[in-house]
């Protein structure tokens, strides 16, 4: 993560905490992150289209639609040829919220998409076994045949059928007989 994204991100963080509307950015930067494809960026960071233009076409797209904040965020960024960087400040935004509220960020990956109940449960037990809240990302791998990964704090839980698997065959190679 450069400088620049940690900047402003933290800057836009403090602003948000100071205005008790830290919690509604993070709802809305994760909202209009997906908008912000490569294409999308590149457009606003064009240097053939001048600037003026550029800060139209960002007002048509979001003035009046997200926080007056978060849109003088994206005006600046744009401003300042920042564009490209946006996506990395909205992660970065919520790595620091998540700090400040206690939230550890755990990624789920199961062989099969999981039910409502399941997903609650997990985050339940998850939540008991770190001693804090936790916010999960899941996705479906079906590559793991059954089972699930989660992925927290640089460490790696992997209970699938296809880690057993590879732990049986690694034993059976090893074995002499």
């Amino acid at each position: 993560m450069n400088e620049i994204v940690r900047e402003y991100a933290a800057g836009l963080f403090t602003l948000a905490e100071d205005e008790g509307i830290g919690e509604e950015l993070l709802a809305e930067t994760g909202a209009v992150s997906p908008l912000f494809t490569r294409d999308y960026r590149r457009l606003l960071s064009d240097p053939e289209l001048p600037k003026t233009e550029r800060l139209r076409l960002l007002g048509e797209a979001f003035e009046g639609r997200v926080h007056p904040y978060l849109f003088n965020f994206l005006r600046l960024m744009t401003e300042r040829g920042l564009a490209d960087e946006i996506p990395a400040c909205f992660r970065e935004y919520e790595e620091l919220w998540c700090a400040a509220n206690h939230i550890l960020k755990v990624k789920a990956e199961s062989a099969v998409e999981l039910s409502p109940d399941q997903r609650k449960r997990l985050e339940e037990r998850l939540a008991a076994r770190v001693g804090q809240k936790v916010a999960v990302t899941y996705s479906v791998n079906p590559s793991l045949i059954a089972g699930m990964r989660l992925f927290y704090d640089n460490r790696q839980l992997d209970d699938t059928v296809r880690r057993r698997l590879s732990d049986i065959a690694e034993r059976l190679a090893g074995a002499s007989v």
